[in-house]
């Protein structure tokens, strides 16, 4: 067993996953063919995403020797408790607040460790923990590098191809941050990508996107959000404080995640955000109506479930927000 699985929520410390000495692989799946054996578990109107993970962890199971899961959504939980019925699996849930309450949140990171440290035989000192978080650390600066020349104007490189980066990443691959890339230089027009995860497999509907448009930045799982955690303190303790205070959008309040994509469109110098909206994923439906009031910008919702069987719909919407974001700079609208 070479894996150690955790979901895609960024409450869960990386750091923690790979001071195991396994691969922190992240349940970022979205193909069909496993949303088929996931719907052997699951309705079939259940999460894309869920269904996909279920089903590549059924597939995969003798690689993994746990796996760390969070609260993120009721069908997540969903997903952990068939993962650890069906396969045996050693899964662990780390309940994260949805309020504004550290408190919770420290007490769930100190009995992940004694969990981790239990099951692993394997202390996690001060040197461990330091270790893991310089080494992430590194990584990440790596990928900031990779990631300016997307965010540059001109973009020079394409969220296609900084989409294949990290999915090696995230699927514990830490040497794939190399400085090498193609020159993608256009000037095409700046959106801002955010909403649900984006799987591994989404590389076509980036691509489609990115045909009429440049994606110059976003703040997605499964893309650039991860690679800007910034722990400064390299200590269990500097862990929870990094953690607990990523902006995120589920938690209430939600002040910060606002102030922080603000800041990010500025920086960016997008002229839209195209919001991605997973099939009965219903929470960044709910925020779109205030994004709009707060950014001021055009935005597009695309919603998906993986199958990308609404390709033809997906581009007619795509080639009219474009005429949006032409009268937006005019002054039209």
């Amino acid at each position: 067993m070479e894996l150690i699985g955790y979901t895609c929520c960024s409450y869960i410390p990386i750091e923690l996953l790979s001071a195991t000495g396994l691969k922190p692989y992240r349940l970022m799946h979205g193909d069909p063919l496993l949303s088929l054996i996931g719907e052997r578990l699951v309705r079939v109107d259940a999460c894309p995403l869920i269904k996909s993970n279920i089903g590549f962890v059924l597939e995969n199971k003798k690689r993994f020797a746990c796996i760390i899961g969070s609260t993120g959504c009721d069908m997540e939980r969903r997903m952990l408790e068939i993962i650890r019925t069906a396969t045996g699996i050693p899964v662990h849930i780390l309940n994260n607040p949805r309020t504004d309450n550290f408190e919770i949140f420290n007490n769930e990171i100190d009995l992940l460790v004694r969990e981790l440290e239990q099951f692993f035989h394997r202390k996690f000192d001060k040197s461990l923990v330091q270790k893991e978080c310089e080494r992430w650390k590194k990584v990440r600066e790596q990928f900031q590098e990779i990631d300016a020349k997307r965010r540059s104007n001109p973009s020079t490189l394409s969220t296609t191809t900084f989409h294949k980066m990290v999915t090696n990443l995230y699927k514990g691959n830490l040497e794939g941050g190399g400085s090498d890339t193609p020159d993608e230089m256009t000037y095409k027009p700046r959106v801002y990508l955010l909403g649900s995860p984006i799987s591994y497999e989404s590389g076509p509907f980036i691509d489609l996107i990115e045909k009429r448009l440049r994606i110059c930045g976003d703040y997605n799982c499964g893309l650039s959000r991860d690679i800007y955690t910034n722990v400064s303190e390299p200590t269990i303790e500097g862990l929870k404080k990094t953690y607990y205070n990523l902006p995120y959008i589920f938690k209430r309040p939600n002040i910060t995640y606002y102030e922080w994509i603000e800041k990010e469109l500025k920086l960016t110098k997008s002229t839209g955000i195209i919001v991605s909206v997973l099939d009965y994923c219903d929470n960044f439906d709910f925020e779109i109506s205030r994004m709009e009031k707060r950014f001021k910008l055009p935005i597009l919702k695309l919603k998906s479930d993986f199958s990308f069987q609404n390709q033809s719909q997906m581009k007619v919407r795509i080639d009219a927000f474009i005429e949006v974001l032409a009268s937006y700079r005019s002054g039209v609208v």
